[in-house]
């Protein structure tokens, strides 16, 4: 998936986006971790689903520090 160039309303400019489009979610959980697996954040979003989710960093090499993750929930 490639990175979008739009961030969403709310996040930091100075981040890079690096995931930016929906996801099902059919546990009602999210997890974004670091790829060499150094640190990982789960997150329970409720029900089961499809989301809008935004991921930025503020490095997108393996020195970031900081990470934005932004859910909304999709409406059909």
């Amino acid at each position: 998936m490639q990175p979008q160039s739009a961030d969403p309303e709310g996040a930091d400019p100075a981040f890079t986006t690096v995931f930016d489009d929906s996801l099902l979610l059919p546990h009602g959980r999210i997890a974004v971790g670091h790829v060499e697996q150094l640190t990982r954040f789960v997150y329970r979003v409720g029900d089961r689903g499809e989301f809008k989710v935004h991921v930025a960093v503020d490095s997108p090499c393996a020195d970031a520090r900081v990470i934005d993750v932004t859910i909304i929930r999709s409406i059909f």
